[in-house]
C-alpha cells in the first residue's frame, strides 16, 4: 500500500481570504476576517458583570475559557443605533462573537450570524463617504455586493478604543 503526502500551499492573499458575516439590524451587515473571530456563542445579558462609568457600549464584563473580556454593543459602539435585545428571561440570549486582537480579546453582541464568505482584496473599497465619522472609524472598508453593502470591521481599531484602554 502506498501514502501519499498531501501538500497544502497558503492562498495567495490577493486571492482574498475568508470573513464571518453577520448583521446589526434588517439594513446593515458587516463581515469581519476570520482571523480575528474566535467563537460565536448565544450567552443572557444578565449574566454579564455591568461595569459603572462606562460608555454605553459597554454591556458588560464576561468570563469565557480563563479569560474575562468587555461584551460591547456593537451597533452603540459605531453610533448606528442599539442592538435589539432579548427580552429580560433568565433564559433570554443574545449572539455574540468572540474576537482577539494579538493578546486581547472582547465580545461583541450581534442580531445574526450569517456565516462566513470569501472577498477578494480587490473588491474591498473605501468606506462609504455617507457613514458617520464614528462608524467609519472602526472600518478598513466596505464592499458592494448584490445590492448590499457589506462593511468590513476593523478588529484592531476596536481594541485601540481610547475608552477600553482605561
Amino acid at each position: 500500500m502506498q501514502s501519499s503526502a498531501i501538500t497544502l500551499r497558503p492562498v495567495p492573499e490577493r486571492l482574498g481570504q475568508v470573513y464571518l458575516k453577520f448583521e446589526l439590524s434588517a439594513k446593515i451587515s458587516i463581515v469581519v476576517p476570520m482571523t480575528y473571530v474566535r467563537e460565536a456563542i448565544s450567552k443572557s445579558l444578565q449574566q454579564l458583570t455591568p461595569m459603572p462609568d462606562m460608555p454605553p457600549y459597554v454591556l458588560g464584563l464576561m468570563h469565557r475559557q480563563g479569560q474575562v473580556m468587555w461584551v460591547l454593543d456593537l451597533a452603540k459602539l459605531l453610533d448606528i443605533g442599539s442592538i435589539p435585545t432579548p427580552i429580560n428571561s433568565p433564559l433570554a440570549t443574545q449572539d455574540l462573537l468572540i474576537l482577539r486582537v494579538g493578546s486581547a480579546a472582547f465580545a461583541i453582541a450581534v442580531q445574526q450570524i450569517h456565516g462566513s464568505i470569501w472577498l477578494s482584496t480587490d473588491e474591498i473599497q473605501p468606506s462609504l463617504s455617507h457613514t458617520t465619522a464614528r462608524f467609519s472609524h472602526y472600518l478598513s472598508g466596505c464592499v458592494l455586493q448584490r445590492q448590499e453593502v457589506l462593511f468590513v470591521l476593523d478588529a484592531e481599531a476596536i481594541v485601540q478604543s481610547p475608552n477600553l484602554q482605561s
